[in-house]
């Protein structure tokens, strides 16, 4: 299947389950945006798709030792230690998440539509594309 797509569907796969992983961290915050105490919990998804996205060594010479590319690594669900905190212990705050919430469906729905446009994409030569 990767190489179908290009060396990509991992990458993908891994930033759609990113995305559901953020996805139940933030709506988490918001059911417990009254609970006196509790600290927000964030996915670091930038981070994950940083790492994911080095470039691997090349080599240049035939004596050169040919790296694997490096495993992706899973994304997991932390407390955010920076967020500022409330009188009553809270450290969650609605409108940010409101706006996370936003930002996390657009990006998975970009994410879904390039996996869908390579389906496509391989539906179409498979069918010769409808001839």
């Amino acid at each position: 299947m990767d190489k179908l797509f290009g060396g990509h569907y991992p990458l993908l796969k891994q930033a759609l389950y990113a995305c559901a992983l953020r996805q139940e961290a933030i709506a988490h915050n918001i059911a417990n945006v009254n609970t006196p105490g509790y600290r927000r919990v964030d996915v670091s998804f930038e981070e994950f798709l940083r790492a994911a996205q080095q470039t691997p060594l090349r080599t240049t010479d035939q004596r050169h030792f040919v790296l694997p590319p490096a495993p992706l690594a899973n994304p997991q669900v932390t407390p955010d230690e920076n967020a500022p905190m409330r009188p009553d212990g809270n450290t969650v705050d609605i409108d940010d998440e409101m706006a996370q919430l936003a930002e996390n469906q657009i990006r998975f729905q970009a994410l879904s539509q390039l996996i869908t446009g390579r389906y496509q994409s391989l539906r179409t030569v498979i069918t010769g594309g409808g001839r």
